[in-house]
């Protein structure tokens, strides 16, 4: 009787230890999923890709007074994360009978980017993004001659002096960027941007603020189209 309950005894202790060695292996196997699904199998390429916003000549149909050129960079900075420069500069030149207008400045933009698509293969260059800016811009702006008709008052005609105009923004974007020719990408963005603060001379608001927008809106959202070429380290 003794012998038969070791027996078991052995018996039953050997199933445990079976039992949890075979969740363990389970559990390894899981882990070792997620991190292949988390952990790129490979180390991305160093490079620096450039843009050009080509939106912006598209608008000029629209707007032929206002004329604005628009740069990109961007790299890769940690796995499915990339930095990004922005930058470019802008003229407005209005001359209608009632009045006439120019405005000239720069701006610019830092900010970071996102890859939301699964990679698992270095030659996988299409990206899905999701992106935030902080977003400066500085011009000088002035109406040297503007008329107003009023049937009560009177007309009026005048002017207002060169003055300068800056303005601070976040913004948000999403978008695509995909490899058509070997280092050569297409994409577009949609942005959405929130004014921080701004410095303004009274008398005159702008028209057009570079890299943000027309200047009577406070949140914009804009569609951006760019060609971009990369350049390996």
């Amino acid at each position: 009787m003794t012998k038969i309950l070791m027996i078991l005894k052995i018996l039953i202790v050997s199933g445990f230890s079976v039992s949890a060695q075979t969740s363990n292996q389970q559990n390894n196997r899981e882990e070792a999923e997620v991190a292949r699904d988390t952990i790129p199998s490979f180390k991305p390429d160093r490079f620096i890709r450039l843009g050009f916003d080509v939106s912006a000549l598209a608008r000029q149909i629209v707007e032929p007074e206002v004329q604005q050129f628009e740069f990109s960079l961007d790299s890769e900075v940690a796995f499915n994360w990339f930095a990004v420069a922005d930058g470019g500069f802008m003229r407005v030149n209005g001359d209608r009978e009632d009045f006439r207008y120019s405005a000239s400045g720069f701006f610019g933009r830092l900010g970071f980017d996102y890859n939301l698509l699964k990679r698992i293969h270095p030659a996988q260059n299409d990206l899905v993004l999701v992106g935030m800016r902080y977003g400066f811009s500085a011009l000088s702006h002035e109406a040297p001659f503007y008329d107003i008709t009023n049937p009560y008052w009177g007309d009026y005609t005048g002017q207002l002096e060169k003055g300068n105009y800056s303005l601070h923004w976040i913004e948000f974007s999403g978008g695509v960027k995909t490899e058509v020719f070997s280092n050569v990408f297409l994409g577009w963005y949609l942005k959405t941007r929130i004014r921080l603060t701004e410095t303004k001379e009274p008398e005159l608001n702008p028209y057009y603020i570079g890299g943000y927008g027309r200047g009577v809106r406070t949140a914009p959202i804009m569609v951006h189209f760019s060609i971009m070429y990369r350049f390996g380290l």
